[in-house]
C-alpha cells in the first residue's frame, strides 16, 4: 500500500516546497523507492564523479565498494526512517560528510583520507585560517543539504511504516552491519567517500616523528676571497611567474626592479615541490627530497655553511633569519642552532600563531622588515641574512590603499576567480613595496662593501589552471614556475661570474642551484670541506658556465612530509615527466612559454625520463608499478 506525502513530517517551508515538487513530478508508486534511492546511493555517486568512468574501469574494487555502501546506507535507512529525530540526525550526518568531501576534493584534487588529514596537521598553521574563512560557507551548505535529504526521507516515512513487516529493524540492522564490515575489508583508502572519512579519523591518534636536529658542526670553511660579501637572501611565499613583473603596462612588483637595475632575472625557474616544507627543504639544502627522512633532516643547510664559513682573516658572517612565517615551517627544532639572529611570527605577536586565528589578516610582512632594520646595525659585515615573507599566502595581505587590480575579493569561489586573482596580485605588489625597503636598508648598511641579492619564492599558485586553486595539488608550471633574480653589488662578481649568471638568465634552472650559486659567492663552492657534500647536490653555480645536468626528480611527497595527493616527476631541461594519483602513468611536459604535454612518439628526452623514472620511483602516484 502506498500512502501520500505526509507533509506533516517535514515542518520547514524548504522542506515542504520540495515534497510539493516530488509530489508533482513524479507518480505516487515511485515516490518512496525513488527518495530511498538517492539518499542510499549518494556517496556511491559522489565516489563515482570523484573517480570518473576510467577510474572506477580501473579500480576493480570500486563498484563492488559503491554497492556495498549503497546496500549499508539503504538498509540503514530502514532502521532509522521511522523517527524524526533519527531521521534529522542522518540527515545531517551524511550532508556534513558530503559536503566536506566535496570541498577537500575541489581543493585537492582527492578525497578527504587519512593521508589528506595527516598533511592538514602537520601544516595545521596553514589550514587553519582556510577552514575558518570556509566554515560559513560549509555550514550553510550543510543546512541546505540536510532540508533536502529530510525532505526525501520523508517521502517514504509512512509508506514504509506501512509495509515494513515485524523484526524489519532487527534484520536490517544485521544487515547493515555485514554489508559494512564487507566495505571495511578492503582498503579504506580505496573505499567510498563516507568510509574514507571515517577512516582519516585515525591520523588523529597517529604517532607523529621526534624532531631532528638539522645544525650540522661543519669544520671551518676558509674561504677565497679576502673578504666575503654580505648576502640577502629572500624567500617568498607562493608567487608564480606568470604574475611577478618588475615593468610593464601593470607591474606587480616595480619597486625592487626599480631598486635592483642590472640584475639578473631567472626566467625559467623552477620549483621542487608545490609545498612550502619541501620547497625550503631543498632551497637549504640544495638536495631533492625524495629520499628518507633523516637523512634529508640531518643534511647541512644553508645557515651551517654559513656559520662555518671564514675569510681570510678568521672572520665569520653573521647569520641571520628574520620571517613573518611561523617557526613550525622548518621540519626541526633545531635549525636556529646555526643561526645568531632568529626572529619569527612567534617573535612579532609574542604567542604561537595557534593562540591567534586572525594573523593571516595581519601586516606581518612589515613588521617583520621593520624589525629587520631596527636590527640591521647589529648585524656586522659580513652576513648572511634570510628574509622569509607570508602575505602572498592566501587569503592574501592587500592593503586596500595601495590596490592597483580591482575589483578584488578573498573569497574562494568559481565564479569570483578573477577577483580572487586581483586579490593575489594586490598581495604581490604590497609586498614588493615591503620588501623594497628592506633592499634598499640592506644595501646602505652594507655601503661600498660587496652584497648578493637573492630573490626566489618557494613555490606557485593556481587559480583554476587544471582545475585546481592555491597549491600543492600538482606539479605543473602555474604551481612550480616560480621567479628569480640575482642583484650583485659593484665588484662583488667578477666579470667571468657575471657573464656566466647572464647566461643563465633564459636557461632552464632550479631551486637546487640557489645554494650552490650562494656558496660560490661566498668563494667555499670549491672548498675541501664542502667536496662530500657537494656530491649530494645535484643542482650547479650559476656564476659558472652552464653544463648539463643528470634529470631531477621532483615531489609532494615524502617520508618528511605527509602530502594529501601523492604527485611526483623529472625535470630534464626543457622537458618534464609528471603523474598524479589518478593518472595511468606519465605525462611529458615541453616546457618553455605555454607549458604543453610532449606528444611525439619517441620522443628521446621523454624516454629518458621515463628510464630514469624507473630507478627513481618505483611505484606510479596511483600504487602500480613504473614500467
Amino acid at each position: 500500500m502506498v500512502t501520500p506525502l505526509d507533509h506533516r513530517a517535514c515542518a520547514q517551508p524548504f522542506c515542504r516546497r520540495i515534497l510539493g515538487r516530488l509530489e508533482s513530478s513524479f507518480p505516487a508508486r515511485w515516490r518512496p523507492a525513488l527518495a530511498a534511492a538517492l539518499v542510499a546511493s549518494q556517496f556511491a555517486i559522489l565516489d563515482l564523479s570523484f573517480r570518473g568512468a576510467e577510474g572506477w574501469r580501473a579500480e576493480p574494487g570500486a563498484l563492488a565498494a559503491s554497492l556495498a555502501t549503497s546496500i549499508a546506507l539503504g538498509l540503514a535507512l530502514v532502521v532509522l526512517a521511522r523517527g524524526r529525530l533519527s531521521r534529522a540526525v542522518v540527515a545531517l550526518v551524511a550532508s556534513s560528510v558530503l559536503v566536506l568531501q566535496v570541498l577537500v576534493f575541489r581543493y585537492y584534487h582527492t578525497p578527504l583520507d587519512v593521508q589528506v588529514v595527516a598533511s592538514a596537521l602537520h601544516v595545521r598553521h596553514e589550514v587553519r585560517p582556510v577552514l575558518l574563512r570556509a566554515l560559513p560557507a560549509y555550514s550553510l551548505s550543510v543546512l541546505v543539504l540536510a532540508a533536502l535529504e529530510y525532505a526525501l526521507l520523508s517521502v517514504f516515512h509512512r509508506a514504509l511504516a506501512t509495509v515494513r513487516p515485524s523484526g524489519a529493524g532487527s534484520i536490517g540492522a544485521v544487515l547493515s552491519v555485514a554489508a559494512l564490515a564487507g566495505m571495511a575489508a578492503g582498503s579504506p583508502r580505496r573505499a567510498t567517500p563516507e568510509v574514507r572519512a571515517a577512516h582519516a579519523l585515525t591520523a588523529l591518534t597517529a604517532r607523529h616523528e621526534p624532531p631532528v636536529s638539522s645544525a650540522i658542526a661543519l669544520p671551518p670553511l676558509h674561504a677565497e676571497r679576502a673578504e666575503l660579501p654580505s648576502i640577502l637572501f629572500v624567500l617568498t611565499e607562493s608567487v608564480r611567474a606568470a604574475d611577478y613583473r618588475g615593468g610593464g603596462d601593470v607591474p606587480t612588483a616595480p619597486e625592487t626592479a626599480a631598486l635592483t637595475r642590472g640584475r639578473t632575472d631567472l626566467s625559467q625557474l623552477r620549483a621542487l615541490s608545490s609545498y612550502t616544507a619541501l620547497s625550503l627543504s631543498a632551497i637549504l639544502t640544495g638536495r631533492t627530497q625524495e629520499g628518507p627522512r633523516d637523512s634529508i633532516l640531518r643534511a647541512p643547510s644553508l645557515f651551517d655553511f654559513a656559520h662555518a664559513a671564514r675569510d681570510s682573516r678568521g672572520v665569520r658572517p653573521i647569520v641571520g633569519y628574520f620571517s613573518s612565517q611561523p617557526k613550525t615551517v622548518f621540519e626541526t627544532d633545531e635549525v636556529r642552532a646555526a643561526v645568531d639572529r632568529f626572529a619569527t611570527i612567534e617573535t612579532i605577536r609574542g604567542h604561537d600563531v595557534d593562540d591567534d586565528p586572525d594573523y593571516a589578516d595581519l601586516p606581518l610582512d612589515r613588521d617583520i622588515v621593520d624589525l629587520f632594520l631596527a636590527k640591521l646595525p647589529e648585524l656586522e659585515t659580513p652576513s648572511v641574512v634570510m628574509l622569509h615573507l607570508v602575505g602572498t599566502h592566501a587569503p592574501y595581505f592587500v592593503d586596500p590603499k595601495r590596490a592597483p587590480f580591482e575589483p578584488y575579493d578573498h573569497v574562494v569561489t568559481w565564479s569570483g576567480m578573477p577577483k580572487l586573482l586581483n586579490a593575489y596580485r594586490d598581495s604581490i605588489y604590497e609586498q614588493d613595496r615591503t620588501l623594497a625597503r628592506a633592499v634598499s636598508g640592506f644595501i646602505e648598511h652594507v655601503g661600498p662593501r660587496p652584497w648578493l641579492v637573492v630573490f626566489t619564492s618557494d613555490h606557485g599558485e593556481a587559480f583554476g589552471e587544471h582545475g585546481a586553486i592555491h597549491h600543492g595539488q600538482n606539479l605543473l608550471d602555474e604551481q612550480v614556475h616560480v621567479p628569480g633574480w640575482i642583484a650583485a653589488g659593484k665588484g662583488t662578481l667578477s666579470d667571468a661570474q657575471s657573464r656566466a649568471l647572464a647566461d643563465h638568465s633564459t636557461r632552464f634552472v632550479t631551486h637546487l642551484d640557489i645554494l650552490p650559486t650562494i656558496l660560490d659567492a661566498l668563494g667555499l663552492w670549491d672548498n675541501f670541506g664542502v667536496a662530500s657534500h657537494r656530491a649530494s647536490m645535484p643542482g650547479r653555480s650559476l656564476l659558472r658556465p652552464y653544463e648539463a645536468r643528470a634529470p631531477i626528480p621532483v615531489t609532494n611527497c615524502t617520508g618528511m612530509f605527509p602530502c594529501p595527493l601523492n604527485t611526483w616527476g623529472v625535470y630534464d631541461g626543457d622537458r618534464k615527466l609528471v603523474a598524479r594519483a589518478w593518472d595511468g602513468g606519465w605525462y611529458c611536459m615541453a616546457l618553455g612559454g605555454a607549458e604543453e604535454r610532449a606528444v611525439e612518439p619517441g620522443d628521446p628526452a621523454c624516454s629518458r625520463l621515463r628510464t630514469f623514472s624507473q630507478r627513481t620511483f618505483p611505484l606510479l602516484p596511483n600504487g602500480t608499478p613504473n614500467r
